[in-house]
């Protein structure tokens, strides 16, 4: 017997439901249902964090190109691709943690590495480099957080060299995501609800000039590889349950604030398994003068 489709009044972005049909749910499912899990338990093969760097070697800049990491954190992404490249890369990041502890990274590292690698307080609407002087913007996990997206591609766009690229990804919002889930997630994770609109950030680079060279849309593929390598979204669940049960318990312990991060980095691991948020990467390259 088919299954009824109720497409009716439905948003954009929401899969149509099926209306519950007996004969389908115990008899016709479950002669398929172990089928269907093991076909379930194939990966589709996910693309993890890697691909970014594939898809700055695709770019073929030479060694000692000049390279600006906006929001370097603790320097782990500079140092790759100093590794992998050889180029010469400058750390930004807003938080003195993070930069004393990448120039602490910094020492510990090989010489011919830790002296291409150096780390300034810059963000991404104040990259502290003159016009037209690097060869490559690498840009992770960033934009979200700026209160303004358009500044930040301005300001990426100021620094590039004609004919130079910027790679950026982000975690952007999907239709799925609910506002009321958007409040409880944004507001303790740092993120600018505006700036993780993805027509929001189209519209920045539209303004900044920047060519888009490729848009990769990721979706869940970086969750799914994640659990795939080590558990990591079924783990957040699983922590997220017991924060959502008992959470008095974990406030006691480590304190209000500290609960309250921890719930929200729960939920975005385990949003961007189901969807709701999705990652993207951002190819851009500064038109070459004419």
């Amino acid at each position: 017997m088919p299954v009824t489709l109720l497409s009716a009044d439905l948003g954009a972005g929401q899969t149509p439901s099926v209306a519950w049909d007996r004969d389908f749910f115990y008899d016709s499912y479950p002669r398929i249902e172990q089928a269907f899990g093991a076909r379930l338990d194939e990966s589709l093969s996910p693309r993890g964090p890697s691909v970014l760097l594939q898809v700055v070697r695709e770019l073929d800049l030479p060694p000692d190109s000049r390279v600006v990491d906006v929001g370097c954190g603790e320097g782990a992404h500079a140092f790759r691709l100093a590794t992998h490249f050889g180029f010469r890369v400058l750390g930004i990041d807003p938080v003195q943690r993070h930069l004393d502890l990448a120039r602490e990274a910094r020492r510990s590292e090989v010489p011919e590495i830790g002296s291409r690698v150096s780390f300034e307080r810059g963000s991404a609407t104040r990259i502290p480099v003159p016009d037209s002087s690097v060869d490559l913007v690498w840009c992770r996990d960033v934009i979200v957080h700026v209160e303004d997206p358009e500044e930040a591609m301005l300001e990426i766009a100021r620094v590039l060299r004609p004919g130079a690229y910027a790679v950026l990804y982000s975690m952007v919002a999907t239709d799925l995501l609910a506002p009321e889930e958007a409040d409880q997630l944004f507001d303790v994770m740092g993120v600018v609800p505006s700036s993780a609109d993805p027509r929001v950030l189209d519209d920045a680079i539209a303004a900044s000039g920047l060519e888009v060279v490729e848009t990769i849309d990721l979706a869940s593929e970086w969750g799914e590889w994640a659990q795939e390598q080590d558990g990591q979204a079924a783990r957040s669940l699983l922590h997220l349950a017991r924060l959502l049960r008992e959470p008095e318990r974990y406030r006691a312990e480590f304190g209000g604030a500290a609960y309250d991060v921890m719930v929200g980095d729960c939920r975005w691991h385990v949003f961007r398994m189901m969807g709701k948020l999705a990652g993207r990467i951002d190819v851009l390259r500064r038109p070459a003068r004419r």
